[in-house]
């Protein structure tokens, strides 16, 4: 029995303890690997949420600015039938397609509102092809809206711009004068006619 204590104790209790061991040192270089690793993650979600708050919109509370390039005065005459608005519009969030819209009206009333177009950039236009179905010599008021595209959707109004109509509804300078030839002629057809018959009652 003692023979076989020594041998128990020659053979196995030194490779269970080599494997004791073996087993303790992968265990721990393991542990550590990873606590390596959840540090690095922690660093790069440190890093994600550090550029998450970079790229976070600022708190934007300034209202769109804009100003009438065309006309460029107040009480302009407009003598043509189509007439193109432009604008400029300044802010640090450019409004989008949709966010910039027009209204014309007369003294009493709101005549219509329409969509601006961009032309690139700040600027934006609207072209006014309809103005012969409106009364001349009206005055006509024009104003222009816009909505940054912010989180916070800032949005103004531009200050009123005044303009007359003024559209020629005669018939043109050359129907004008052909018409003055053609009566002028047919006038003086009639004198030579009526010329000619009192000197043949004379006769």
């Amino acid at each position: 029995m003692k023979i076989v204590y020594k041998e128990f104790k020659k053979t196995v209790i030194p490779k269970l303890t080599i494997f004791i061991t073996l087993f303790l040192i992968i265990s721990i270089a393991h542990f550590y690997i990873n606590l390596g690793n959840l540090k690095e993650t922690e660093n790069n979600l440190d890093n994600y949420e550090g550029l998450l708050f970079t790229q976070a919109p600022v708190n934007d509370t300034t209202v769109p600015i804009i100003t009438f390039i065309q006309p460029s005065d107040n009480f302009t005459i407009i003598n043509r039938n189509s007439y193109t608005f432009i604008v400029n519009i300044s802010d640090d969030n450019l409004p989008s397609y949709g966010n910039v819209t027009i209204q014309i009206s007369n003294n009493t009333n709101v005549l219509f509102n329409a969509l601006m177009n961009q032309e690139g950039g700040s600027l934006w236009n609207f072209n006014w092809n309809n103005i012969s179905l409106y009364p001349n010599y009206n005055i006509y008021k024009i104003k222009v809206w816009a909505k940054d595209s912010s989180p916070n959707e800032n949005y103004s109004w531009s200050v009123y711009f005044y303009l007359t109509v003024s559209i020629s509804t005669g018939p043109p300078i050359l129907n004008v004068v052909l018409y003055i030839i053609a009566v002028s002629f047919i006038f003086a057809a009639i004198m030579v006619y009526i010329n000619r018959k009192w000197r043949f009652r004379a006769s």
